[in-house]
């Protein structure tokens, strides 16, 4: 068949910008340093995906394109109707899929109360590897394998036991819920067994202190506990903070948003697809790999040392100093939130105690500030964060002194209130700096050897509570 003009045009234009998409890559550097999948050695998932959409398009216009008159008409409708009927049908799959598919850890949204599906049991082999086939040149093997279980009780939260009341009740987010670690090792299970007393979780991955609140009020006070411990993670809890009405009233297209990224028909495509180009030439040569070659951190150095790996968001979290946090809007919210559940508790008899879980660069790096090639550091921050000092020395200086500028902000806003407060820094710091690993290797959360180390300290405090303080 002979190309018009017309045709010849739109074929030049669509050749030219499906090979720009491809030609262009994404940042790898910054993809293995947050643990992003990289396919085919050069993309992400999102800019692979793009592609691939453009290319069936491109696809579609060229059925379309070669052809004129009546046929040209026919085929527009062909192509719309087939994508109708084909967004319908997958709709509808994905629909019934949600509705009875009992496998996925899908959480389950009242509001603001955001707990998993009562009264189920969840096994599966954690390992601490890179969730991506790219990774760190000559990564170190991470934490040890492990088979865990994760049950679920009748009210949707991570607990075995089953009581009307109970001594203890714990709020937070993965930290205080349990992220891969199995039944027996969540701190607050090790916080029963140590004291002998009744402690309720309602820690839930994902959460922020507004669903905290909200979770007290619905589910903690009615358990009428002596005690309620709020676990403030310093990662998410303060970058991750929103208004009460962006959360009970969100856009339509935050909707649609959150509804799609809770489909398990899009999460079964991300998965084939990951598995299928995730492994093509993930060990290629990648210019700039190199300032990635201090991660991750081995402390204490030596042959027994444990590893530690972190994304750039966390060292420029620990680079706010406390006069710039204490002034952040964001430090507003959490503060007038944890307030209110305060002065709960205070109304339902029950002493409230906020525990300060901190980040694992908050933790490591001060280990090791000496030994870091400032210049690798500040190129690694450089890859999330623009507005940094440009003279890598200067930029190292600043975050040495900055690194506890969050807890001693909240360490004092604490005191001032008379909010019992526990800090976790400096027992999980001597612990690591002892070659205890406290945190997995490539997952930011505590090991079961971390979750022992808290839950000790926070008995610890609370057994030293003043009878006066308690109700």
């Amino acid at each position: 068949m002979k190309l018009i003009v017309r045709q010849k045009i739109w074929l030049t234009i669509v050749i030219v910008v499906n090979l720009g998409l491809w030609i262009i890559p994404s940042d790898v550097v910054e993809l293995i340093a947050r643990d992003r999948h990289t396919l085919l050695g050069r993309y992400s998932y999102e800019h692979f995906t793009w592609n691939a959409v453009a290319l069936i398009i491109s696809a579609l216009s060229f059925y379309v394109d070669w052809s004129t008159g009546e046929t040209y008409k026919k085929r527009w409708f062909r192509v719309l109707a087939s994508l109708g009927i084909f967004a319908l049908l997958l709709f509808l799959a994905d629909f019934a899929i949600r509705l009875t598919d009992r496998s996925q850890r899908y959480v389950v949204r009242d509001g603001l109360i955001v707990h998993r599906p009562p009264s189920a049991v969840y096994r599966e082999r954690v390992e601490d590897k890179a969730s991506a086939a790219r990774s760190y040149p000559d990564a170190p093997p991470g934490y040890i394998a492990r088979d865990c279980t994760l049950t679920v009780d009748k009210r949707g939260y991570r607990n075995r036991t089953d009581r009307d009341t109970y001594d203890i009740v714990v709020l937070g987010d993965s930290f205080a819920e349990g992220s891969d670690v199995s039944d027996e090792d969540p701190w607050p299970v090790r916080l029963a067994e140590a004291t002998g007393r009744s402690v309720y979780n309602l820690g839930m991955s994902g959460n922020e202190p507004i669903h905290y609140r909200a979770t007290l009020e619905r589910f903690g006070l009615a358990l009428q506990p002596e005690i309620v411990v709020c676990m403030l993670y310093e990662g998410n809890d303060f970058r991750s903070a929103r208004s009460l009405r962006k959360q009970m009233n969100p856009s339509f297209s935050k909707r649609v948003k959150a509804y799609f990224k809770r489909s398990p028909i899009l999460d079964a495509v991300e998965s084939t697809t990951v598995g299928l180009f995730g492994p093509m030439r993930a060990h290629a040569q990648v210019e700039g790999i190199e300032i990635l070659s201090w991660l991750p951190l081995a402390i204490p150095p030596g042959a027994g040392a444990a590893f530690y790996a972190f994304a750039p968001k966390q060292i420029i979290g620990t680079g706010m100093s406390a006069e710039q946090f204490g002034m952040n809007k964001r430090w507003f919210q959490v503060r007038e939130v944890l307030e209110s559940m305060r002065e709960m508790c205070a109304d339902s008899g029950a002493h409230f105690v906020l525990v300060y879980a901190p980040t694992k660069a908050h933790v490591t790096l001060p280990l090791v500030f000496d030994s870091l090639p400032a210049k690798k550091v500040h190129a690694f921050a450089a890859l999330r964060e623009d507005d940094l000092p440009p003279e890598p020395t200067v930029f190292m200086e600043r975050l040495r002194g900055t690194i506890d500028g969050c807890e001693q902000v909240v360490t004092q806003w604490c005191g001032e209130k008379s909010i019992s407060f526990v800090s976790t820094t400096s027992a999980l710091r001597n612990a690591v700096a002892a070659g205890k690993q406290a945190y997995f290797t490539y997952d930011q959360h505590w090991t079961p050897i971390g979750h022992q180390i808290v839950a000790e300290l926070v008995g610890s405090h609370l057994a030293k509570l003043q009878p006066s303080a308690q109700p």
